[in-house]
């Protein structure tokens, strides 16, 4: 029955017309990032250290840094705060200290995107790996 209400939905309207905005844009993020970083941590043998591990937190920060754009109007660091919540059940003293943690990879200036040179680089390599 689902299947012929998608058919019919998508006989009436093209679905790829509507993207989703605000709330919906940011839950769909948050949705694709809980599945890549669940996907890393079982990669990991002491998954339960990964939450404090500040290694992870820069990596996470940083796929977040090049995952949200500006125009998306999403709080980076709140949505960290969130994902980190759902992945690891994390409570109010431990948010406080992963927020702190993120405040200082910032100051720092660890959590940067990545440079549109590498990027390119990177493509190039994929690219002209199908050629040879």
């Amino acid at each position: 029955m689902a299947d012929s209400s998608s058919e019919r939905l998508k006989s009436k309207v093209d679905l790829e017309l509507l993207k989703p905005k605000h709330s919906l844009k940011k839950s769909q993020l948050a949705n694709d990032l809980l599945v890549v970083l669940r996907q890393k941590v079982s990669e990991y043998p002491a998954t339960h250290q990964l939450k404090s591990c500040s290694e992870f937190i820069l990596f996470c920060c940083k796929l977040i840094e090049n995952l949200v754009l500006k125009k998306d109007k999403i709080d980076k660091k709140q949505l960290l705060l969130d994902v980190f919540k759902q992945l690891f059940n994390l409570q109010a003293p431990e948010l406080l200290v992963l927020d702190a943690t993120v405040e200082f990879l910032w100051s720092n200036g660890l959590i940067c995107k990545i440079p549109l040179s590498k990027k390119s680089i990177n493509w190039f390599k994929k690219k002209g790996a199908c050629f040879f």
